[in-house]
């Protein structure tokens, strides 16, 4: 039982220390990125001739 704990201490020093080693998580777009089209469901707001739950593309 001893060397299953300090085999599960050692997976978890070394996982530990592969994950601070990785470069900074960037996530979504960045400064200076053009914005893609995306898909969205219309559910509610001004009333601008667009039904709710109509879905829409933005470019």
């Amino acid at each position: 039982m001893r060397w299953m704990k300090c085999l599960g201490a050692a997976v978890a020093l070394v996982a530990v220390a592969a994950i601070a080693g990785d470069e900074e998580l960037k996530s979504g777009l960045q400064v200076g990125d053009p914005v893609p089209a995306f898909q969205v469901v219309k559910c509610g707001g001004a009333d601008d001739g667009v039904k709710v739950g109509q879905q829409l593309c933005y470019r």
